[in-house]
């Protein structure tokens, strides 16, 4: 019996991030990634369950690295204006959804992993480091929102819905500075905030 080797896993996921990134999931078979990947298509499923299976992996092991590069960013520029702090977090986002082009459309068709407890604990880690980050800008009163948690929620919703529903070709620096002028314009502090 084969025993699995880290390395090997790795390897498949790097094979199988190059393929989805370069083409539809629907369109990638478990054979395309054990050829990119340099491994039998049997050596596969020593790691991962199927092409699903494999795809949420890539998918959720992005995000755990993209939440830990927040997590440590944030900490590291806790002095830094709140409103610059939410641009590093929209930056991020839409590095990740132009890193991982269909993973929205796939959770919305496919669904991988939005039943999984793994991926709930790593979108509810997300939407907490958002949340903070608005609250921080309400506790020094650069923003005036009475929900942050509701906001918090908001942010990659938006950059899901410029991913699956929004006009092709647009760059990056484009979307982000978007998302950033419609929050800011709801939460910037200005007199007193609508309830």
């Amino acid at each position: 019996m084969r025993h699995p080797d880290p390395q090997k896993r790795q390897q498949i996921l790097d094979a199988a991030g190059r393929l989805f990134a370069a083409g539809r999931y629907d369109r990638i078979k478990l054979d395309d990634v054990a050829a990119e990947a340099g491994v039998g298509k049997g050596t596969l499923y020593i790691y991962f369950h199927g092409k699903e299976d494999l795809y949420f992996c890539l998918i959720h092991e992005a995000s755990a690295a993209l939440i830990e590069r927040l997590r440590e960013q944030l900490a590291r520029d806790e002095a830094t204006p709140a409103a610059a702090r939410l641009r590093l977090i929209v930056q991020e986002l839409v590095e990740f959804a132009f890193a991982y082009p269909q993973v929205y459309e796939l959770f919305r068709t496919v669904g991988v992993g939005k039943d999984d407890a793994r991926w709930r604990e790593k979108y509810a880690e997300l939407s907490e480091l958002i949340r903070q980050t608005i609250a921080d800008g309400v506790a020094c009163g650069e923003f005036a929102d009475p929900h942050p948690e509701l906001t918090a929620v908001f942010v990659p919703g938006l950059v899901r819905s410029a991913s699956l529903f929004g006009p092709g070709g647009i760059q990056k620096e484009t979307l982000v500075n978007h998302i950033l002028d419609i929050l800011l314009r709801g939460i910037k502090k200005r007199g007193e905030a609508p309830r």
